[in-house]
């Protein structure tokens, strides 16, 4: 392999703009879906700045090259109820990205990989369970330069997921949990195929005041191998774990306010640490 595709691979196991979409979590109360004719939107913002990762064998290092690795970014999320029991979610990034080293200062903005997919009630009542799908598209721009930081990556994912929720009603809480699987494509213009991907979640909601709630999120994603051109490369194999403990303000007339602060526990080629998110969110 030529010394920039060499880069390339320790830069892409340096810098993860699929951790700024692991790491934000949506207001909504996880399991359950909207009733027909009912929409749901919420903008959300995220940051992260960091100088340390997980490297390939799972420690905690500093950045190569006093690295210092900084991700925004700016979340569209919208749901409407198809049916009774169906909904469709659609979410649109944008992505502002900076690594900074030694060796370089490196920068990217644009709109990065839109989500698409469908949610159907299997199971309605106390306890709910919700069967899901979604597509990653390859909307966000991918340049496979090694000094280059981008938006996108390049590829289509296809998700699988299947969820369970239990409300506590009267009592003003709940619980949710998620198990997925993830399906990634290779990406043609760098001759990379990612490994595919488990998901899970743990999630759990109470209010504590008449307009204020307490939640808090455990999420995981554990990749298999991945592949450059046929080639098993170590440093594409990822993992990461978060808890988010977080707030929500009810605002009346069904909005809300949410801040949290998602940080990692564990991971492999993954950055690490503190990150803060804030969303704001309404029904229709």
């Amino acid at each position: 392999m030529s010394s920039p595709g060499v880069r390339r691979l320790l830069f892409l196991s340096a810098f993860v703009p699929t951790a700024v979409a692991l790491a934000v979590a949506p207001a909504w109360a996880g399991a359950w879906v909207l009733p027909a004719k009912r929409g749901w939107a919420q903008v959300s913002l995220f940051h992260q700045t960091t100088e340390e990762r997980y490297f390939l064998d799972g420690e905690r290092i500093p950045y190569f090259f006093d690295g210092r690795n900084q991700t925004s970014g700016l979340f569209f999320d919208l749901r409407y109820g198809l049916l009774t029991r169906l909904e469709v979610v659609v979410q649109a990034p944008v992505y502002r990205l900076a690594f900074d080293d030694l060796a370089d200062s490196r920068r990217s903005t644009g709109i990065a990989d839109l989500r698409a997919g469908a949610r159907y009630a299997v199971l309605d009542g106390p306890t709910v369970v919700t069967a899901g799908v979604a597509v990653k598209f390859p909307t966000g721009e991918f340049v496979n330069d090694a000094e280059v930081v981008p938006v996108g990556e390049g590829q289509y994912d296809f998700d699988l997921t299947l969820e369970a929720g239990r409300s506590f009603w009267p009592r003003p809480a709940y619980v949710s949990v998620l198990a997925g699987y993830r399906v990634r494509r290779a990406n043609d213009q760098n001759g990379i195929h990612p490994g595919n991907e488990v998901l899970w979640l743990v999630e759990g909601g109470h209010k504590i005041v008449s307009r204020l709630s307490v939640k808090a999120v455990a999420r995981g994603l554990h990749g298999a191998a991945s592949t450059s051109f046929g080639l098993d490369i170590p440093t594409l194999k990822r993992e990461a774990v978060y808890l988010q403990p977080g707030l929500v303000w009810d605002l009346g007339s069904e909005r809300s306010l949410e801040v949290s602060l998602p940080f990692t526990v564990k991971g492999r080629n993954w950055p690490a640490g503190l990150a803060v998110g804030i969303g704001f969110n309404s029904r229709f």
